[in-house]
């Protein structure tokens, strides 16, 4: 006999009893599909007398106690057709499944609201941790709630798991650097040496790596360079590299020397220091305390003067802008004065040359190609 040819003759044998059961089954499931949401209201609102209907959908309670009013609703439907022993039983345990999997529904959404961090974290810079924790909890959870499912459907896990032995060390081998970037990921997060949206210099020499913090995960983090690409780095590397957090410094340091030619005149000097710290001295960016323009060196090839100074622009293209602008206001002051920087050069001594107008245009040649210092020595 067919399954259709089944369902027939049971059909068939339905008593009138068993379709006013039917009927109360059918009107019970439409009855708990239409009151859960208001039952669900109203026992949040017991727990949240202060909130918003429109708040209230929002809740975890609401969410859980809607689920669990439908489901019980639609067992005890169930229940009242009065099915054989078999079919009871096994609709208990599909009913005692499905109420785990909504309890492990409801704590996996309690932690993914973030309440349960919020005491111990309490800035946005701790919030891939609070992503990392409630990850770990949902795979914990379900997986629990998994193994709980097929216990209670009789599975044994045990035999399973002795079977898989092999094949766990295998996996185990194969996720060890998975596994050495999920720790080297945690110690990000917990040392805190950046945050989302930080400047950050991750290396050394050529291998430096630059730009602003996009993403932090498990594996690997996210940095968006200069160039606007996005570079992926594995957590397990930047742990064994040298780390610079731009963005966590209070302020930037500019210094420069400037190099005069030694012929410089002595007033010609102190009037280029006395305009720059003029012009230091009235600059909203520079740190008024900080500035220091000093004349520190005689050198042979020239007059070294030191300018430092520190600023409260420690966001980098504002940092290179202001070094522009700072740049560009010394040059001008050094035409005003009509004084050129020195470059380092060498004496040239040429002997046994006498002092005609043909070869001193060409020693001054001579002179302006090799940036030298001549200096004639008579016969």
């Amino acid at each position: 006999m067919s399954k259709i040819d089944e369902l027939i003759t049971w059909i068939q044998s339905i008593e009138i009893t068993q379709i006013i059961d039917i009927i109360i089954a059918i009107v019970l499931v439409i009855f708990s599909v239409i009151i859960s949401p208001l039952l669900g209201l109203l026992i949040s609102k017991i727990f949240n007398w202060k909130k918003k209907k429109s708040e209230l959908k929002e809740t975890v309670l609401y969410n859980t106690a809607k689920r669990f009013i439908c489901v019980s609703g639609i067992y005890l439907a169930v229940q009242i057709l009065g099915l054989n022993a078999e079919i009871q039983e096994f609709t208990r345990k599909i009913y005692r499944v499905v109420i785990l999997w909504i309890i492990a529904k409801t704590v996996v959404e309690i932690f993914s609201t973030g309440k349960i961090f919020k005491s111990k974290f309490k800035d946005k810079a701790n919030d891939p941790v609070i992503n990392i924790v409630n990850k770990i909890i949902k795979i914990v959870v379900y997986i629990f709630a998994g193994y709980l499912s097929l216990k209670e459907f009789g599975y044994d896990l045990g035999v399973v798991l002795t079977g898989l032995g092999l094949s766990t060390a295998i996996i185990a081998l194969a996720a060890q650097d998975a596994v050495r970037d999920l720790f080297s990921g945690l110690s990000i997060f917990w040392d805190k040496p950046f945050a989302i949206g930080d400047w950050v210099e991750i290396g050394t020499g050529t291998t430096t790596i630059s730009g602003s913090v996009q993403e932090i995960s498990f594996r690997s983090t996210k940095v968006k360079a200069n160039d606007d690409t996005i570079i992926t780095i594995q957590n397990s590397n930047i742990s064994t590299q040298n780390i610079i957090n731009w963005s966590v410094i209070e302020k930037r340091i500019y210094k420069t020397n400037l190099k005069l030619p030694l012929e410089t005149e002595e007033i010609v000097v102190e009037k280029v220091m006395n305009r720059i710290k003029f012009i230091l001295k009235y600059n909203k960016d520079v740190i008024k305390d900080s500035v220091s323009v000093y004349f520190n060196t005689i050198a042979t090839d020239g007059i070294n003067i030191n300018i430092y100074l520190e600023t409260h622009l420690v966001d980098y293209a504002e940092y290179q802008k202001f070094c522009n602008k700072l740049n560009l206001t010394i040059l001008n002051i050094l035409e005003t004065q009509d004084v050129k920087l020195s470059y380092p050069g060498q004496n040239i001594y040429i002997k046994g040359i006498e002092e005609t107008p043909e070869k001193s245009k060409k020693i001054k040649e001579l002179s302006a190609k090799k940036h030298s210092k001549v200096t004639k020595v008579e016969k």
